[in-house]
């Protein structure tokens, strides 16, 4: 799963990747946590590529409005890649309202051999701002309002990650943008074959101070390297 990530990136460089008009002035978020609001690209009803802010943590169209309630509170903030077009939770969003996640990395947690969860940073080789690919949709908030929400794609981990942890974030590559944004019924196999795994060499890692546990915490110390 992926349950931390960052975004340091300055919002000129995000719209320039993007090709986006991005007008918020978003401070650098080193531990970017669910339940928070984060920057989506996605296709506006003008059928138009948009920026946006939208919760992290995917509710469903047909969600009433004591959902997360009934969830103990905890919203999905990741969706298997594998089986997102026909999960019921997630198969319209999937055909109808995919969008890209801007961000300089992620977190994951392995176990040590003395039981103790070990966080690692996660980046691409290149450092680079990549895209993750997400799902979003409109829902009820527990006040009867409208709110956007958003879900993560994961798929099985490839080479690099697979001794960190089982799954790894669904990455778009800038080719793919149009397609997976824009992408309609015509298009389900090949946006379908955009849901793999990064190839060997795509990601590096390193261990990561504890303090990135807390939400509470964030600042560029927190993806400093420490001794393993």
């Amino acid at each position: 799963m992926c349950g931390r990530y960052r975004l340091k990136t300055p919002p000129s460089e995000v719209a320039s990747l993007f090709d986006v008009d991005v007008r918020d002035n978003f401070p650098p978020r080193y531990n970017v946590a669910p339940t928070q609001p984060i920057a989506i690209i996605r296709q506006s009803e003008r059928r138009q590529r948009e920026y946006a802010l939208a919760r992290w943590g995917f509710i469903p169209e047909w969600a009433k409005k004591d959902y997360l309630d009934r969830m103990g509170g905890r919203p999905l903030i990741n969706a298997r890649a594998e089986t997102a077009h026909e999960k019921p939770t997630f198969k319209n969003a999937f055909k109808r309202r995919r969008c890209l996640i801007p961000a300089d990395g992620f977190y994951e947690w392995t176990k040590t051999a003395d039981g103790a969860k070990q966080p690692f940073s996660i980046t691409q080789a290149d450092s680079g701002l990549f895209a993750m690919a997400g799902i979003w949709e409109t829902a009820i908030d527990p006040d009867g309002g409208e709110m956007d929400t958003v879900a993560i794609l994961t798929i099985g981990a490839g080479p690099d990650l697979k001794s960190i942890h089982a799954r790894e974030p669904v990455v778009i590559a800038p080719e793919h943008f149009a397609l997976w944004v824009e992408g309609d019924e015509r298009d389900t196999k090949a946006i379908a074959q955009l849901l793999a795994p990064a190839p060997e060499g795509h990601w590096a890692y390193h261990p990561v101070s504890t303090a990135v546990n807390s939400p509470r915490n964030d600042g560029p110390e927190l993806a400093e390297p420490i001794a393993a």
